[in-house]
């Protein structure tokens, strides 16, 4: 199978991906990603079987810890 460049990172697999308006594509790895992300996806499919969205385990991505509130005091507010 070909292999493609992206930013130094290389792809060589394509997925099988069933989206919500029920178009059917190949996508790279990186780009399931960001479609699962934005709550495109109906159905992708893994080397076994096909994944409903929804219904199937998924992984998903753990928040980012600076997405926590900030927890001390509000310095900017204070007056000297």
């Amino acid at each position: 199978m070909s292999k493609h460049i992206f930013i130094g990172n290389t792809e060589s697999s394509y997925i099988d991906v069933i989206l919500k308006d029920g178009t059917y594509h190949h996508y790279t790895p990186r780009v399931l990603k960001v479609l699962l992300e934005s709550h495109r996806v109906h159905k992708f499919k893994r080397s076994d079987s096909w994944v409903t969205v929804g219904v199937d385990l998924i992984r998903v991505r753990k928040p980012v810890a600076t997405s926590d509130p900030y927890r001390g005091s509000e310095r900017r507010l204070m007056r000297h």
